[in-house]
C-alpha cells in the first residue's frame, strides 16, 4: 500500500476496473449458461409415477434456488465492477479537478515559477 492515504494511481484503476469488467462478463455469461442447463434438467423420464410426484417440489424449489443464488452472485460481481469504475471516475474528476485549481490558482497569483508562492496561502 501507498504511504499517503490521498493517493490514487488512475492506471492501476483503470487496469483493474477492465479485469473486474472481464469478470463481471464473464460471471454473467457463466450464470446465463447455468439457467440454459438447469432449465434443461427440469424434466426427466418416469417424472410422472408416484415417487417423482412426491420429489418434485423439492427439486424445483432447489433448482429455483440454485439459480436464484447463481443469479444473486452474478449481479453482486457486476455491482462490484459498476461500483469500481465509478470510484475511477471520481478519482479521475477529483484530480482534475486540483489539477485546474492549482492552474488557476497560479494564473491568479501571477505564480508562473512553478508552483512556488513565496510564502503566500
Amino acid at each position: 500500500m501507498s504511504e499517503n492515504a490521498y493517493f490514487a494511481s488512475p492506471p492501476a484503476l483503470i487496469a483493474g476496473t477492465r479485469q473486474i469488467e472481464q469478470i463481471s462478463r464473464l460471471a454473467t455469461e457463466m450464470i446465463n449458461e447455468f439457467i440454459t442447463d438447469v432449465s434443461a434438467t427440469s424434466g426427466w423420464p418416469g417424472q410422472d409415477d408416484s415417487y417423482a410426484k412426491q420429489m418434485l417440489p423439492q427439486e424445483k424449489q432447489q433448482r429455483e434456488g440454485s439459480v436464484k443464488t447463481g443469479s444473486s452472485l452474478s449481479e453482486a460481481i457486476v455491482g462490484v465492477g459498476d461500483g469500481t469504475l465509478a470510484n475511477l471516475k471520481s478519482v479521475l474528476g477529483t484530480q482534475s479537478g486540483v489539477l485546474d485549481a492549482i492552474h488557476d490558482s497560479s494564473i491568479n497569483t501571477g505564480d508562473t515559477s512553478g508552483g512556488s508562492h513565496g510564502g503566500k496561502h
